[in-house]
């Protein structure tokens, strides 16, 4: 395991009056898709926008850990090169809901409230909550029916919940939305799969909350690659999220099979 970075001067300002995009880019048409959108955001009187585009990244903590230090944004927007944000508005309520709410160090789509023993928070469906739009083919093939098997819009539903927003333990990496900046773990394992994990609870640990807004609608596509993985790919990409799993599990063992109210609580 590589030493902790400490070159971070995190009790640095921020500056509340910026918003900082963030992305590990290595397809320069899916990131356009996904710039335009943010572009068109409405941007409220006062607030500047600025975009950090990591190219060549070898994991997502460095290249996250890269835009810290580069950027004094108060506000963090880590999102993949494929999820487009549908909700104009999105800025305004980011910022609207931190400022009510200064406890919430981090904003996600969707999430879980307890880990399973695997660590991965989708694979306990009663603890997963939030929506978000996919692109994607359905989780059940069904040979006779060849129109249901292509990709399309759809969307992907969790638990509801109700009130402004639902704490949870860890979010999805799809889109992490900060208004603190902590080190990513990159001393832990430096990788594009299952990062989100350790900066979750990292902020937890922290003092800080990790939540859901509410979404009336979807605020997010998570559009995915182009082409599918092949099943030899899909089947190195698990091998890789299990063993990023079990480090994980290892290093945060008192957050497993642990509900997030409870948590809170303690």
């Amino acid at each position: 395991m590589k030493p902790p970075n400490n070159n971070f001067k995190t009790n640095r300002e921020l500056n509340p009056q910026k918003v900082a995009f963030i992305s590990c880019i290595n397809d320069e048409a899916l990131y356009q898709r996904c710039r335009q959108y943010i572009e068109e955001l409405v941007i409220p009187p006062g607030i500047n926008i600025e975009f950090k585009e990591i190219r060549g990244a070898k994991g997502m903590a460095s290249a996250y850990n890269q835009a810290i230090l580069e950027s004094t944004a108060k506000y963090k927007v880590y999102l993949h090169q494929d999820t487009f944000i549908y909700h104009k508005n999105l800025i305004s309520e980011i910022i609207n809901c931190f400022t009510k709410y200064p406890k919430i160090g981090m904003l996600g789509a969707v999430g879980g409230t307890k880990l399973p023993p695997s660590g991965i928070w989708f694979e306990d469906g009663w603890h997963s909550y939030g929506k978000v739009w996919e692109y994607r083919r359905p989780g059940i093939k069904l040979p006779f029916l060849p129109s249901f098997n292509q990709r399309k819009k759809r969307l992907v539903r969790f638990r509801p919940f109700s009130g402004e927003y639902q704490p949870v333990l860890v979010i999805d990496g799809l889109v992490m939305i900060t208004q603190y900046d902590l080190p990513w773990r990159e001393d832990l394992y430096d990788s594009f799969l299952y990062y989100e994990g350790p900066h979750c609870l990292e902020f937890i640990k922290n003092g800080y909350q990790v939540a859901l807004p509410y979404q009336k609608n979807p605020w997010f596509m998570h559009w995915g690659p182009e082409t599918d993985r092949t099943p030899e790919e899909h089947r190195k990409m698990w091998e890789k999220i299990r063993a990023n799993s079990r480090l994980f599990v290892r290093e945060y063992a008192a957050y497993i099979d642990k509900d997030i109210k409870n948590i809170l609580n303690n």
